[in-house]
């Protein structure tokens, strides 16, 4: 049986039945979770099956629309966890908190899986000091930087309602979408 699979037992029955795991839905930029401020995971519950499953879940459908990170509410999921990585790397973060930042700030194009096809250039801290509990209900703390570090920084806003979007003005976010129309646009006309 692969970890994508659950066992789940009927104790009144005494039978098991496998079931299949599914990546969990993606929602767009308009879902209203994702402008609302996530409250604090009881961390003191862990590890527990549930943040397993939704741990595997949001693993799948980060891999699925090939993302670098992702939060549990792009999902639709109103837990203060997410996850960052590739296939060699990867960090679950529960109730995660930023403790220090550089003041050096790099400009760099960032994207969301929540915004597909828009990117947009946004400052971060170069370097940051962070602080999170994993899905084992260890706690950690390390030093990130560079694009692990804007990445931790782009989810870490995620738990607070704010968007990528938030952190640029209006004239540099309509031209961005008009880019992101265009390759919209591009795309479709490929597909027919």
């Amino acid at each position: 049986m692969s970890e994508d699979n659950l066992l789940i037992i009927n104790t009144e029955t005494e039978h098991s039945q496998p079931v299949q795991l599914e990546p969990l839905p993606l929602y767009d930029d308009k879902h209203p979770m994702l402008s609302k401020e996530i409250p604090e995971y009881p961390t003191q519950s862990l590890p527990n099956q549930a943040m397993d499953t939704l741990v595997k879940r949001l693993r799948m459908t980060m891999k699925k629309f090939g993302g670098i990170g992702l939060s549990a509410n792009q999902c639709g999921v109103f837990e203060r966890v997410f996850i960052i990585g590739t296939d060699d790397f990867e960090m679950v973060c529960i109730n995660a908190k930023v403790t220090k930042v550089s003041e050096n700030m790099v400009k760099d194009n960032e994207g969301c899986l929540s915004f597909p096809g828009l990117y947009i250039k946004i400052p971060r801290n170069e370097t940051i000091d962070v602080e999170y509990t994993t899905e084992k209900g260890e706690v950690k703390k390390q030093t990130l930087t560079g694009i692990t570090a804007r990445c931790f920084l782009h989810e870490y806003d995620h738990m607070f309602g704010v968007k990528f979007t938030d952190h640029v003005g209006p004239v540099a976010l309509r031209m961005a979408r008009q880019k992101q129309q265009k390759m919209i646009k591009k795309i479709q006309r490929r597909k027919r």
